[in-house]
């Protein structure tokens, strides 16, 4: 197979994707969702994991209006809570607002595979309540599309 065309099979699994993720995002918060899993969500996790690959910025958190880092999927979004894969680089400013907890909105952003904005989330009034080291999980009061 030649580079072109393992690029193009690449972008098209990464549309596939960010459109998943935004079925996932489109319940109710106060509706229960399944994680939306597929064949190609498993392949692109480890093709995220490179800094150069337009995957790996799919989706952004932001908290303060600030770049905080990038997330590789969003598990659920259910009943005012919501779980988020951390990638390989985490940001020391998610980590303390993790250790220390308290409450704060947060911003995850779905890009496409030119960084471009998709949609917005802002989850106000999040508060950490479990994480595991890669999956966090938050209780929020409302989420916000835009």
């Amino acid at each position: 197979m030649t580079r072109s065309t393992c690029r193009r099979l690449l972008l098209a699994g990464a549309t596939g994707t960010a459109l998943l993720t935004l079925g996932v995002f489109s319940s109710s918060a106060s509706a229960s969702a399944a994680p939306a899993t597929t064949a190609s969500a498993s392949a692109l996790d480890s093709a995220a994991r490179a800094a150069d690959d337009p995957i790996s910025h799919q989706l952004a958190f932001y908290m303060d209006n600030t770049l905080v880092e990038y997330l590789l999927r969003v598990d659920g979004l259910s009943s005012n809570q919501v779980t988020l894969v951390r990638g390989a680089t985490r940001s020391q400013a998610l980590d303390d607002w993790i250790a220390a907890g308290g409450r704060k909105n947060f911003t995850v952003v779905v890009r496409d595979y030119l960084d471009n904005p998709i949609k917005s989330y802002n989850f106000a009034s999040a508060q950490p309540i479990r994480y595991d080291g890669t999956n966090v999980t938050f209780q929020f009061d409302r989420v916000i599309e835009s």
